[in-house]
């Protein structure tokens, strides 16, 4: 399920985000906690029911259902899946019948990863040492060290406006993905006046840190028009507002 590709990935365009993150890693879940727990609810509310409704079965044998997070960061949403998950699969179907789903993180950032495998108890390999489940892997959203159609949902959230290559990722998402599987993404979108503001400070501090070009959020059409190019069906866009505002320099 898990590969290591032995193409060069493009790290060097993800210099920033290590930089950015090196620091904030250790107390980005303090920071954000907030944040995170506006921003989260939706994209979970929704997973779980994707993958309930694909579980409509009387074979205990099946595979269990993989979920991808794509730009995990410090493993938040994982850990809330994996918390939220037995009480939701009480309440939909028989436990002895459904099976609990296999987790996988990827994330760039060495730094957020390590927050990420403190929560799951991972060693630096990427193996779960006592939760069989968890799987996390250190590399960029365009190269997905994954099989083919492994994933019955990829998500991510509150990392897509970070992606370089957007289309790349997103070709990536759907590559991973199986034939019915669904795409869940949660991010920023600059439909709205107090997100632009909020950008265009953090553009200032950004280029007065780094080379690189700050790494924008996308209006909500724009957000359809790429991911309805990479070949997705069935597109659908919800906004959600979270009440938490922050600046800092």
């Amino acid at each position: 399920m898990v590969r290591h590709n032995s193409n060069t990935r493009d790290n060097v365009v993800y210099d920033a985000i290590q930089i950015e993150y090196k620091d904030m890693a250790s107390w980005y879940d303090c920071f954000w906690k907030s944040y995170t727990e506006g921003t989260l609810r939706k994209p979970l509310e929704v997973v779980l029911r994707e993958v309930a409704v694909d579980e409509p079965t009387s074979n205990p044998a099946r595979r269990p259902p993989c979920i991808v997070d794509v730009g995990c960061g410090t493993g938040e949403f994982l850990r809330r899946l994996r918390d939220d998950w037995p009480s939701y699969a009480d309440s939909h179907h028989d436990e002895t019948i459904v099976p609990s789903p296999q987790l996988i993180g990827v994330e760039p950032s060495r730094e957020m990863l390590e927050q990420a495998r403190k929560k799951f108890d991972v060693d630096k390999e990427g193996a779960m040492s006592s939760i069989s489940s968890v799987t996390l892997e250190e590399s960029p959203a365009e190269y997905l060290p994954l099989d083919d159609g492994v994933a019955s949902v990829v998500v991510s959230t509150n990392a897509f406006h970070f992606f370089r290559d957007k289309d790349r990722a997103l070709s990536e998402m759907k590559r991973v993905l199986q034939d019915a599987g669904t795409l869940v993404i949660a991010d920023w979108c600059n439909d709205y006046w107090i997100v632009k503001l909020y950008h265009f400070l953090e553009k200032l501090r950004w280029n007065w840190r780094f080379e690189e070009r700050y790494p924008s959020p996308l209006t909500s059409l724009e957000s359809m028009e790429l991911v309805k190019a990479a070949g997705f069906d069935e597109v659908e866009i919800d906004t959600y507002r979270v009440r938490v505002f922050a600046i800092f320099f």
